[in-house]
């Protein structure tokens, strides 16, 4: 199996390696210190389901799409930052030849409509989607370290395509360690990590704190209850659906076992507003606010949560 990670960041580096690891053959669309770092020393993941180094001869890197080998990929991972979708599908629009006849874009991203920027240019058939709650941080550019796992990698279709073609690659990365499996019911699980991720990944970067801490006073459990609770109400009116049918359910598994199952986890939100990077708030909340602006519901505690990022990095 031949995969093309575009992002190599702190899910794409560990996800190659541990693809690596069963023989896949990885390579990476890279910025050039990243690509630099990895051809001096290869890509290694650390932290949960163990330590994996690939050398540099076991890893291939490009600079630019027009590098790229004809027809040399199965699988193109999209694990960049969601600020990117409009230029990478473009770009693959336009570099199509490295596509084989059945290759297929999976997107690893944080966020709810990601692929409508590669709808413009791909059928629904060759778009899929992954649902990770997994931990992961970047050490360096070449290094990435799980620090907690929630649940198993869900890959499906939002589009009812057929999904068969994800089996091999949900045994290889469950064979390297991190369990994944195929799902008919991908829109549930993109839409449970979008209650988690709405709800924890703002706040833990305006507070600067760990999961953890969010539940260890009355003041921030509330304001994640007011997040779910819009939220929820946002789901109803557009007539999505997840795991759980009420909020208050979803808060009690929320305060009982998904926060303190990655308890110390600092947030991808918290971790770009310390490296005064640009969040992807804009597919989180953001998006949040924008489906609830089309059915006429308030969403106050989003707003704010939304405001009080972006405050933060105008001043970056």
């Amino acid at each position: 199996m031949d995969v093309l990670i575009i992002g190599a960041g702190a899910i794409g580096v560990a996800v190659g390696a541990m693809l690596g690891k069963t023989g896949c053959s990885v390579s990476f669309l890279a910025r050039q210190n990243t690509k630099a770092c990895i051809d001096r020393n290869g890509i290694q993941k650390t932290g949960l389901f163990g330590d994996i180094a690939l050398s540099k001869a076991q890893v291939n890197t490009y600079l630019c799409y027009e590098d790229l080998p004809d027809a040399a990929f199965d699988f193109i991972l999209i694990c960049a930052k969601t600020m990117a979708n409009e230029e990478i599908s473009g770009q693959l629009a336009q570099h199509k030849r490295i596509f084989r006849p059945n290759s297929v874009i999976l997107i690893m991203q944080n966020g709810w409509g990601n692929e409508a920027d590669y709808l413009r240019y791909f059928s629904k058939e060759k778009i899929f989607h992954a649902r990770v709650i997994t931990g992961f941080e970047r050490l360096s550019p070449n290094c990435s370290k799980i620090t907690v796992h929630n649940a198993p990698v869900l890959i499906g279709s939002l589009y009812h395509a057929d999904t068969s073609c994800l089996l091999p690659f949900a045994a290889c990365l469950s064979s390297a360690g991190l369990p994944c499996s195929v799902t008919d019911e991908v829109e549930k699980a993109l839409w449970a990590k979008m209650l988690y991720n709405t709800t924890l990944n703002p706040l833990s970067a305006i507070l600067n704190l760990h999961y953890g801490a969010l539940i260890e006073n009355e003041y921030s459990r509330e304001i994640m209850r007011m997040l779910v609770c819009e939220t929820f109400a946002v789901l109803s009116a557009c007539g999505y659906s997840t795991y759980w049918n009420r909020a208050e359910d979803y808060i009690e598994e929320l305060f009982t076992k998904l926060i303190p199952d990655t308890y110390d986890h600092r947030s991808s939100t918290l971790q770009d507003i310390q490296k005064k990077q640009k969040t992807e708030i804009d597919t989180l909340n953001g998006c949040v606010i924008r489906l609830a602006q089309s059915h006429q519901i308030e969403v106050a505690a989003h707003r704010m949560i939304y405001d009080l990022i972006r405050s933060m990095e105008a001043n970056f």
